[in-house]
């Protein structure tokens, strides 16, 4: 909220602060009375700017209330969102390969543990399946927002346009995972340090030791 020019006129009443207990009756009178929002803030000095914002934020649903002026209708939110961690395992790189990952809610609840046996494959192919797998789950979960966690770098780097995609068998697992996250109304990527994804990590050695496939 800008402040305008100070008036030459003197203040309609003496100036002083007030103590931290005050009243919206008080601080509305003190800024209709004097037009400015420093004097304000200065009159009532534990007032903050996000607190007078409400306060003129409710009078001025009151004042649309007495008229009769119907609230407009709000979009609806885009729920739920996500939070996703994947990792793949490729014991010899190439070698006898696994993905897992662990899809949780904004609350931090595990809500799907995943885990794919993927044959013989390198480490960043296992990556991006593992990832793709679960953003697929995502969806079918209904999610609409989505933020995807993985400690390959080079996958992070790839999936944010950062590195250009140069192998010819990660092209197709680049593109078919850019169209996945396309179909979220929004996404992140972020890269973590391994000991944060320990339980993707065990869900995919643990589809390679049990042979589990999709």
């Amino acid at each position: 909220m800008r402040e305008d020019p100070a008036p030459d006129s003197p203040p309609l009443f003496e100036e002083k602060k007030e103590s931290s207990s005050f009243s919206e009756e008080k601080i509305l009178r003190h800024l209709s009375q004097t037009l400015s929002v420093a004097k304000t803030f200065k009159r009532f000095p534990s007032l903050t700017p996000r607190a007078l914002q409400e306060i003129l934020d409710r009078c001025a649903e009151r004042a649309k209330e007495e008229l009769g002026i119907p609230s407009p209708e709000l979009p609806p939110k885009e729920f739920p969102e996500f939070f996703i961690h994947a990792d793949g395992a490729s014991r010899g790189n190439p070698g006898e390969a696994g993905g897992g990952a662990v899809i949780s809610d904004s609350q931090g609840r595990t809500l799907k543990e995943l885990k794919v046996y993927l044959g013989m494959a390198s480490n960043n192919v296992a990556e991006y399946r593992a990832a793709i797998l679960a953003l697929e789950k995502a969806l079918e979960m209904g999610a609409k927002r989505v933020n995807l966690f993985l400690d390959s770098e080079l996958v992070v780097r790839q999936l944010r346009g950062e590195y250009r995609v140069r192998e010819p068998h990660l092209k197709s697992l680049h593109q078919k995972a850019r169209e996945v996250l396309n179909r979220f109304s929004q996404y992140s990527i972020l890269r973590i340090p391994r000991e944060e994804n320990r339980r993707a990590d065990q869900l995919a050695n643990e589809a390679i030791d049990q042979k589990i496939k999709d």
